[in-house]
């Protein structure tokens, strides 16, 4: 089984020395891509407290991006051999 997620590209730019690292800005429109049900979802804060990936399950994770929409959190994906999204691990922005 298979749901569709918003997808949008962007750019991390270089951060100065003494900073957090600079802010990560979407460019593009939104696109969306096939997420397999069983894919392995891990994300950090702001939504759970803890700066190491944490393992959710897959309706978890689109429960909160249904309430939190445009919250701007940023993952890295997997494709699997059926062109679903089979890994999607957030990347921890402080």
């Amino acid at each position: 089984m298979h749901a569709q997620v918003g997808h949008r590209y962007g750019n991390r730019g270089c951060g100065t020395p003494d900073s957090d690292g600079a802010p990560f800005e979407t460019v593009g429109k939104e696109t969306y891509l096939v997420m397999d049900q069983a894919a392995y979802v891990t994300v950090t804060d702001p939504v759970v407290a803890s700066t190491e990936n944490q393992p959710i399950g897959v309706q978890e994770f689109l429960n909160r991006l249904e309430a939190h929409p445009g919250s701007g959190l940023v993952f890295r994906y997997h494709l699997g051999a059926d062109g679903a999204v089979d890994r999607l691990e957030q990347v921890f922005t402080p």
